[in-house]
């Protein structure tokens, strides 16, 4: 799984995503409430390495819409966008592939970091429903110049 699959797939562990989402689209949501997408916004070299091994960064908005008719329910939103937020960043250790210059390369997600989970659009013909929310995720990924390597660093993690 390159970084977008792995990270769609992380979010759809999540133990309480059936309870918030019917489904994890990539690039949008949905306007009704119960719906999340995942988009990514950039990948970029942090270092590499004399042999070739590279550290990754991958930049992704999380948009979630939620029913928001009252405080209660506002504050449950914000409340599982900080639940998921904290969920996430234990989610390390999993294998990622990456293509490199043609080469599909092996990988681990060594961090992954979350801020400003906040309400970023309203819209203007009824405030009730369809919130949209934003988290912005950050995931920290090595990619290993050869397979060997990459065994033993997956199992030093």
């Amino acid at each position: 799984m390159n970084i977008i699959e792995r990270i769609r797939s992380t979010l759809e562990q999540f133990p309480k995503i059936s309870a918030v989402c019917n489904a994890i689209h990539v690039e949008f949501a949905d306007s009704e409430p119960t719906s999340y997408g995942l988009s990514s916004i950039g990948d970029s070299l942090v270092s590499e390495d004399v042999l070739g091994n590279q550290t990754r960064q991958h930049n992704f908005l999380l948009y979630s819409t939620f029913s928001g008719i009252n405080d209660y329910e506002r504050l449950a939103n914000s409340s599982i966008l900080l639940e998921l937020a904290q969920w996430l960043e234990l989610q390390i250790g999993t294998q990622v592939d990456a293509t490199v210059n043609g080469k599909t390369r092996s990988g681990i997600v060594n961090k992954i970091t979350t801020g400003n989970g906040l309400l970023y659009e309203v819209p203007a013909e009824n405030t009730g429903i369809g919130l949209r929310y934003q988290l912005q995720i950050a995931v920290i990924y090595k990619i290993f110049q050869n397979k060997e390597e990459h065994m033993v660093k997956s199992h030093s993690v």
